[in-house]
């Protein structure tokens, strides 16, 4: 057997082959959690939507005071070289930067050199049948702190997404709604979500404290050009129970109907008009 070819990777200024990658141990992305990421797709090697990626990614490096050199153009030719590198038309893109290695305490004495990291791998597909029937939520027990600093930014430090992910998938549902300690609802563990009123298209609030998905933002620019009347507001688990439709996005499955929450069901029709509407017109953005 030919032995199997290894992919290769983006580290600190430089390609190198995932099997020579190494990380040090005291890096503090792998200490603390203290570090970033972004994830997209690439469709026919053509970075989806890079640029909005890389200014949270810049923007939150900034509050979190990493150091952070790259810019839009750097990027894309990197993502360009590792597509090419790994023979990917389409894929995940993953880019990870921490704030690097530094055993001085929680609080580094020195300003640590930052490790970056991208990686690339084939994106396996969601079930098609998703889209057509729809996915199930339940609504987690853990609340999110609407004066938690982290929760809108994209960072390592995510072990309550995974608890909440893993208490949606052991019940036999997708993904879980967060609720935060003010009742609100704000996202869930890995997409942002969105409700269908009467033919308004309503999505939570950044102020009940919650990430700016980059595929939120573009179905609102898309309700906008369509001439959907769209809005963000502050509500309740209530509303979103008695949606027409209510659907999920983010930059890997784009547009998720949602037919069941806490096994109610979700609407008369799934996928719902609308959100049949901007799923296509979001599929057509990456064509």
């Amino acid at each position: 057997m030919m032995p199997a070819m290894s992919n290769v990777v983006y580290l600190n200024d430089a390609i190198v082959k995932e099997t020579e990658c190494h990380l040090r141990i005291l890096d503090r992305g792998f200490l603390y959690g203290d570090g970033l990421f972004e994830t997209l797709r690439v469709y026919d090697r053509k970075p989806f939507r890079l640029d909005d990626h890389v200014t949270r990614l810049v923007n939150s490096a900034r509050y979190l005071n990493i150091p952070f050199h790259y810019t839009f153009q750097n990027l894309q030719q990197i993502i360009e070289q590792l597509l090419a590198g790994n023979n990917l038309q389409n894929a995940y893109v993953r880019m990870t930067l921490s704030r690097g290695s530094g055993m001085n305490g929680l609080i580094p004495a020195d300003i640590c050199q930052p490790t970056f990291l991208i990686h690339t791998k084939p994106l396996p597909a969601y079930p098609a049948s998703c889209y057509k029937t729809g996915v199930s939520l339940i609504t987690s027990h853990i609340r999110r702190s609407t004066t938690c600093p982290i929760s809108s930014h994209k960072t390592l430090s995510y072990v309550a997404n995974y608890l909440i992910k893993k208490e949606a998938v052991d019940q036999g549902a997708h993904d879980a709604l967060i609720l935060n300690t003010e009742n609100q609802i704000t996202e869930c563990a890995v997409s942002n979500l969105f409700i269908v009123e009467r033919n308004t298209v309503i999505t939570p609030s950044l102020k009940a404290n919650l990430l700016p998905g980059v595929t939120r933002r573009i179905i609102l620019e898309l309700c906008k050009e369509n001439r959907i009347h769209a809005s963000e507001e502050l509500f309740g688990l209530e509303r979103v129970l008695a949606a027409g439709e209510v659907f999920l996005t983010n930059s890997l499955m784009e547009v998720m109907p949602v037919s069941m929450i806490n096994k109610q069901p979700i609407g008369m029709l799934v996928p719902g008009i609308i959100t049949t509407l901007l799923h296509d017109k979001y599929k057509a953005l990456t064509l």
